[in-house]
């Protein structure tokens, strides 16, 4: 199949601060060979928040832009007579409907934001759709294409046996970015944040619910708090043990700016680590944001893992490549929901618990190491 693709984006959001809007930006510059932005569907902009004063930026972002069409529904877009690809950035909650809606209306493949729906249930019953109606799914988790995960993989294919430690750190820095993240994700951070270190888990390590032996929590990485109505982890501290007997320690936090490691230890001792951002990413994110100030500060870090994706799909649909090579399909996206469910209730069970008898032997060591080294790395997802 030669010749362009076309790209619809669906649920854009507002300019440097949606993901969909940062895609329609990669694709806007050229900087996906063999793409073309044809068509925005914006629901809630030119919907029920169309008087926001974030709508009004949308809407003066949108006269700026040639060539591409901008709509209030999918129906509302135009009849698909070839290939295209539709890009779903919609709330969790609402990507079911999204997703159905997309595919009813002829998109040949579909490229959908993590996690993709709540629950399971939800996620496969999608699957099963798009598999009747011979739609590929593709899921856009960018993490699989990091640099420090990619190097950690080849660090441990020299190794049979070791620990792997995947920890980070996210940008809401205030108390009001963190009021704004409990509410835009409601999903949770397990299945918004967290969920990214899984699928590469799973991806590259086989990782599953039916190989997982145990699962401890550890109490001192893990806090739940309430804001906005929405009750959720800030913090979170784990280590799964698998029935093979291989080890991983995961930690997260909200806060603290945007850092990423992975480590790999045998016998405790430290053997291999990498992080992100590293000079070159800190580099090309300044320059990113020299050219377009204001952004999400977490697009400018992770700017050629959002290329690397949509590449890898373009040039499937394009027929240049088989099946793109560490694009998550919904098949894992159903496999890491399941995960953050089973994770989610050992966290809470461990909550639950007297202080004294919550003090699970998770590796907590993490913890102050990976905070210290955070600051000055990068402002911040």
């Amino acid at each position: 199949m030669a010749g362009t693709i076309d790209v619809a984006l669906v649920c854009c959001g507002a300019p440097k601060r949606g993901m969909g809007w940062y895609h329609c930006t990669q694709l806007l510059e050229g900087r996906v060979a063999g793409a073309r932005l044809s068509d925005i569907v914006e629901p809630f902009f030119m919907g029920p928040g169309k008087d926001t004063p974030l709508a009004k930026e949308f809407q003066e972002w949108t006269t700026t832009l040639s060539g591409v069409a901008v709509h209030a529904s999918i129906e509302a877009s135009p009849a698909i007579a070839g290939p295209k690809l539709v890009v779903i950035c919609g709330r969790t909650a609402d990507n079911p409907k999204l997703f159905k809606a997309a595919i009813d209306h002829g998109f040949t493949h579909v490229y959908l934001e993590k996690p993709g729906a709540p629950s399971v249930a939800e996620l496969e019953e999608m699957s099963a759709y798009a598999a009747a109606k011979g739609v590929p799914v593709f899921m856009g988790y960018n993490r699989n294409f990091s640099k420090y995960i990619l190097a950690a993989n080849e660090a441990a294919k020299e190794r049979s046996e070791y620990t792997l430690t995947l920890g980070r750190n996210d940008c809401f820095n205030t108390p009001e970015s963190l009021d704004e993240c409990f509410e835009r994700n409601a999903e949770g951070m397990l299945k918004n944040m967290m969920v990214h270190e899984l699928v590469t888990l799973i991806t590259y390590h086989g990782l599953a619910v039916s190989t997982i032996a145990k699962i401890e929590a550890n109490r001192e990485l893990t806090v739940l708090e309430s804001r906005r109505g929405f009750t959720d982890f800030s913090k979170v501290g784990f280590t799964i043990t698998t029935t093979a007997g291989k080890e991983f320690i995961l930690w997260g936090d909200r806060s603290n700016g945007e850092y990423g490691e992975a480590v790999i230890k045998v016998d405790s001792a430290e053997v291999f680590k990498a992080i992100r951002p590293d000079d070159e990413i800190t580099a090309k994110s300044k320059e990113l944001e020299t050219a377009c100030p204001g952004c999400m500060p977490y697009f400018y870090l992770q700017d050629a893992e959002y290329l690397a994706v949509k590449q890898a799909v373009i040039d499937f649909i394009a027929g240049k490549s088989g099946k793109p090579a560490g694009v998550a399909g919904i098949d894992t996206a159903i496999e890491s929901v399941k995960l953050c469910d089973h994770i989610t209730e050992s966290l809470m069970a461990v909550l639950k618990e007297p202080r004294s008898a919550g003090k699970a032997k998770a590796k907590g060591k993490a913890k102050g190491k990976a905070k210290g080294k955070a600051k000055g790395k990068a402002k911040g997802k």
